[in-house]
């Protein structure tokens, strides 16, 4: 039976975040990561709660500081961020999960590595949307599914060259597809995110 609680921390912003934990009895954690401005409530991070819920995963959807202060993240903030996100992982150790995936979107794969990075010894994969030119370190020491498309201006050819062949990183990339996995058109938009979703199934 799912159940679902809301998990109420303080935050450096000076508010509290709403992290929202989905539980049906599983030993593997989804948790998603959102982006600077995509909420776990957009589409990429909210099909992908629905297909791990499908698949009999529990699911933490969490809730930046700035976010939930209606305020502009500052560069320097991140490590603040990467913290708080550890502490409310950390305060579910009593479910004695023994898997971790990690699904997170632009900022928050920056977000994730930093997250994971303390906690080497978990067994943790990843799936990364569109992620940054500053994701790509976290990127080549970690494995699972990377996905984004060519004309993402926050993640240059250069970084898409560094992970070309990663042993333990399969790559999905959408042609002309944005940083938001949008096409010009709505028609191919939607092929696109029942691709992804199907992508979700698979490695769940």
């Amino acid at each position: 039976m799912l159940k679902k609680k809301m998990i109420e921390t303080d935050s450096y912003w000076g508010t509290k975040c709403r992290h929202i934990h989905m539980t049906q009895g599983s030993s593997t954690l989804i948790i998603l990561f959102p982006g600077k401005s995509y909420s776990c409530e957009r589409s990429l991070l909210y099909y992908a709660a629905q297909s791990a819920l499908e698949k009999g995963h529990d699911v933490l959807q969490l809730e930046y500081g700035y976010q939930a202060a209606r305020t502009e993240l500052e560069s320097d903030q991140r490590d603040i961020l990467i913290k708080e996100c550890t502490d409310v992982i950390r305060q579910l150790s009593a479910f004695g999960y023994t898997n971790y995936i990690s699904i997170s979107k632009s900022l928050g794969t920056l977000i994730a590595g930093g997250v994971f990075e303390q906690y080497k010894s978990l067994p943790v994969r990843h799936i990364f949307l569109t992620p940054l030119d500053q994701t790509v370190p976290y990127i080549i020491q970690s494995q699972g599914l990377l996905i984004y498309g060519t004309n993402d201006p926050m993640f240059s050819h250069l970084s898409q060259d560094k992970i070309n062949h990663l042993p333990y990183i399969d790559t999905v990339v959408f042609p002309d597809a944005n940083h938001l996995l949008e096409a010009p058109s709505i028609d191919q938009s939607l092929q696109f995110l029942k691709q992804v979703v199907i992508h979700y199934n698979e490695f769940f």
